[in-house]
């Protein structure tokens, strides 16, 4: 009796091909699927059939089975360096070095291995330079990898092929859209008699799949076509893209965008959960998933779909990771500003004081952890530490204190990530032993790059999958997304090695890789599988522009479907979206209503308290009032409002307070003036300012320090400060004055920088910066000076430039004021200020030309000169 035949299933239509492979899963001993979700499509749970395995597993397993072991990355890159070091090389000597050889060598070691070539064979071709130093590379590394036992991802395949012992039966190969050399060669060591495979081959279908057929029936598999018809919405688009007619019930559509082409696919599969279709059965299928993914699950978040990729991504590119990785960067960077307000304002940390200080301390920039507060201290590894106390002591603390422990009971995929990081914590909790801060950093940073989460991790939920990952699968509803040109297909480069012109001279001598020409017909293999996984809902789409703007053209898979109808129209996806949609059309929401009507009343400048007007009055008795806050508010009540009422800004002026401090520490103890006396005072007032989170010195303040004690000298020496017969007094910094003003009382805060007495009476000094603010405006500086003296009960006063030492608009004491004295004139002024807030007016300052606006720090809320432009 004749043993039965190896028989390949040839037909280009993939429901035709799930048809003819059932009847014969009962007597396989072997299924071979190319991924993991096929084996649940072809074989369903708790069948009696043999579970089904990939074939990189079945390698994998043929492998461990014999003695051998995984190689991971890092060590690929080692063995890489170490025969590069090692070998007499002659193109490559010059740039052995470089982190891109190893790269592109790892690169092509791996098409190397996936075309099942011996080294031997290769160094016989290889001609002198470039194709030799390759040749030799990969005889040391594969050398190097039997020797040890040792197998890389991409070549598990190929060292199992070349085993002695390998298990042969009857063996079904069902799902694959086209095999590589490695994977031919394990097939036929493993496929006996009566063993069975499918291949979607046929004319005008991809090259790579016909390389396949034929390389097939060169070992001795025999071919068999079948003659069924299509039957499914997949096959219809298949007939129609093979034999370049119309396909009448394919839905196609165009988007603008990447984010609007989502957001329609979107919305169609949310009509067909809601009316009723499980999740698991509808697809959407990318060329590319890391062009899609992050627009996918931020539109899916807004639409409340559920989505499920079986793409994997490093724990750092997640929120959790990223959380971590600010944590790691404050200890790094010296815990400066802006590492620690990138670390504790970080979205995923639920605390609104912390971002209430951030916007405090902006300003300013203060660095260390104290400026946040002295709770926060223990976020700061000591130099020594034990491995328990770091992790449970601080990493768990941060997961507590920082709410994500409490957020993940209603949010599972921030569970999910938690879990998976505790989870490899739990083996170093468990170390007793004591450790340096360096190497838990270390051993952080090598964690969040080197565990892998999935990319979206959805239950019971829509499958997002690369080309690979949905061969042999089937979806009631797939949309196709990308079919632009550089998207889908994707562009494919020569190997700045081993290109094109030398691989076709290879072949000619028998030694077959893949060129660029038969990588690119993989795309072709590739849109006919994602075709073919449709059963009764097919939709095709394309973006105009890519991710970076630029217009992208039609992909030729777009043309050469010619979809017969476009997508019907969609309700929209969220609430954002049909607020949106309900606006362009004309009726709007309350809320775009209410928004617009502040805008037009903002535009007619008509009294609202977004315009000025408030509906209840700030109290002037309340409060207290600086010169500055007076100033402001006689210039533009609405800056006023927005700066201290709404304390929107600071306008804490720390390098003033320093110079301050520096000068009246060189005169603390009177004539002559001492250094040493200076850099105390100076240095008090820096830890004092730092300390309240105003200021942060940064790196250049030594050399500041030392040039703002010079100019002190200068000051002290040179300028008028200390006058002859001048004593001073210890009055204290800050005096306060009630000042009544036809009616209003204002409680003023005035700063008191020198009180003395002198021959022509008590003298008060303040000290001002040459050109500071205040010179301009209804505040005069002899008005703000009058109210000083007048708080201090002095006999005259006068202002000394920080800058030069020189004393300028000096005024007395008038006892009896009349109408143009400044003091007088404060009190008007300030009436005319106290009626109108009393009447809840904060209006912007109106100026033809605008010019304070110009600097102003609250112009982008106040809008004055948009809104006058506008008008």
């Amino acid at each position: 009796m004749t043993a039965p035949e190896r028989r390949l299933l040839l037909s280009p239509y993939s429901g035709v091909l799930r048809d003819a492979i059932h009847p014969h899963l009962g007597t396989a001993q072997r299924i071979i699927v190319p991924n993991h979700r096929s084996r649940h499509e072809l074989i369903p749970w708790r069948s009696p059939h043999p579970r089904p395995v990939t074939l990189t597993q079945l390698a994998q397993d043929t492998l461990q089975h014999a003695g051998w072991t995984a190689l991971p990355a890092r060590d690929s890159e080692r063995w890489i360096c170490d025969a590069l070091s090692a070998l007499p090389l002659t193109t490559l000597a010059p740039i052995r070095e470089r982190d891109g050889t190893v790269t592109c060598l790892m690169k092509l070691i791996g098409e190397f291995q996936r075309s099942h070539l011996h080294p031997a064979t290769l160094l016989q071709i290889a001609a002198p330079g470039r194709e030799q130093d390759a040749a030799q590379v990969y005889a040391v590394y594969h050398a190097r990898c039997v020797a040890e036992r040792r197998y890389d991802a991409a070549g598990a395949e190929h060292h199992a092929a070349l085993l002695d012992d390998v298990t042969c039966g009857a063996t079904v190969v069902h799902g694959f859209a086209y095999i590589d050399a490695a994977q031919t060669a394990l097939l036929h060591r493993v496929c006996g008699p009566g063993s069975v495979m499918t291949l979607p081959a046929a004319a005008g279908g991809s090259a790579r799949t016909q390389e396949t057929r034929m390389a097939l029936i060169g070992c001795g598999w025999i071919p068999e076509p079948l003659l069924g018809r299509p039957h499914t919405a997949g096959d219809d688009a298949i007939h129609g893209f093979l034999t370049g007619t119309l396909v009448p019930d394919l839905t196609a559509g165009e988007s603008g965008d990447i984010e609007g082409e989502v957001r329609a696919c979107l919305r169609q599969v949310g009509d067909r959960l809601a009316a009723g279709t499980p999740p698991e059965q509808l697809a959407i299928l990318v060329r590319n998933e890391g062009v899609y993914l992050d627009t996918l699950a931020d539109v899916a978040a807004e639409y409340r779909i559920p989505l499920r990729s079986g793409q994997r991504r490093p724990l750092l590119s997640t929120g959790v990771g990223q959380l971590l990785q600010a944590w790691l960067d404050a200890h790094t960077q010296g815990w400066t500003f802006r590492a620690c307000e990138a670390l504790l304002t970080h979205p995923l940390i639920d605390r609104p004081d912390l971002l209430e200080r951030a916007r405090i301390l902006r300003s300013t920039a203060p660095a260390g952890l104290d400026a946040w507060g002295d709770g926060l201290r223990w976020l700061a590894l000591p130099d020594h530490t034990t491995w328990r106390g770091a992790l449970i002591g601080t990493v768990e603390r941060m997961l507590t204190e920082f709410g994500l422990l409490t957020r993940c009971e209603g949010d599972p995929p921030l569970n999910r990530l938690v879990r998976t990081l505790l989870q490899h914590l739990g083996a170093s909790v468990q170390r007793t032993a004591s450790c340096t801060r360096e190497a838990v950093l270390a051993f952080f940073g090598s964690l969040l790059r080197s565990v892998q989460v999935p990319a979206l991790t959805g239950k019971s939920a829509v499958a997002v999958l690369n080309p690979l990952g949905a061969l042999g699968c089937a979806f009631e509803g797939v949309w196709i997304l990308g079919l632009s040109d550089g998207i889908f297909p994707a562009a494919r480069r020569d190997h700045p090695l081993i290109d094109t012109p030398t691989r076709q001279r290879w072949s000619a001598q028998g030694v077959h890789v893949p060129d660029v020409r038969s990588l690119a017909s993989v795309e072709d293999a590739l849109i006919l599988a994602m075709l073919g996984t449709a059963r009764s809902t097919l939709v095709i789409s394309r973006p105009r522009r890519g991710l970076d703007g630029e217009p992208l053209r039609p992909s030729p898979y777009w043309n050469r479907l010619r979809a017969g109808q476009g997508p019907a129209a969609l309700d929209a996806g969220s609430a954002g979206e049909q607020e949106l949609r309900h606006a362009l059309a004309g009726p709007c929401s309350p809320r775009v209503t209410v928004g617009a009507a502040i805008e037009r009343t903002r535009a007619l400048r008509l009294a609202t308290p977004h315009s000025g007007r408030l509906t209840e009055a700030p109290i002037v008795s309340s409060q207290p009032w600086t010169l500055a806050d007076l100033h402001v508010a006689t210039t533009c009540r609405m800056r006023w409002w927005l700066e201290s009422g709404l304390q929107l800004t600071s306008r804490r002026r720390a390098w003033d307070d320093l110079a301050r401090a520096a000068l009246e520490g060189a005169l603390g103890g009177g004539a002559p003036a001492s250094d040493q006396r200076a850099a105390r005072a100076l240095d008090l007032e820096a830890r004092r300012l730092q300390q309240s989170g105003v200021w942060r010195p940064g790196a250049l303040w030594p050399a500041q320090r030392l040039e703002l004690l010079n100019r002190i000298r200068r000051v002290v020496t040179t300028g008028d400060v200390l006058t002859p017969g001048a004593t001073p007094l210890p009055v204290p910094r800050d005096a306060t004055l009630t000042l009544a003003a036809h009616g209003h009382r204002f409680q003023l805060q005035l700063e008191l920088d020198r009180v003395e007495d002198t021959p022509q009476g008590r003298r008060v000094t303040v000290y001002r910066r040459t050109g500071a603010t205040g010179a301009s405006g209804p505040l005069t500086p002899d008005m703000q000076l009058a109210l000083t003296i007048h708080a201090a009960h002095a006999d005259h006063g006068r202002y000394v430039a920080l800058d030069t030492g020189y004393a300028f608009g000096t005024l007395h004491h008038v006892a009896r004021p009349n109408r143009d004295s400044p003091i007088t004139q404060a009190r008007d002024l300030l009436a005319q200020l106290g009626d109108r807030l009393a009447a809840g007016d904060v209006q912007p300052l109106h100026t033809p030309d605008h010019a304070l606006c110009r600097r102003c720090p609250v112009h982008a809320v106040c809008r004055v000169r948009r809104v006058a432009v506008a008008a």
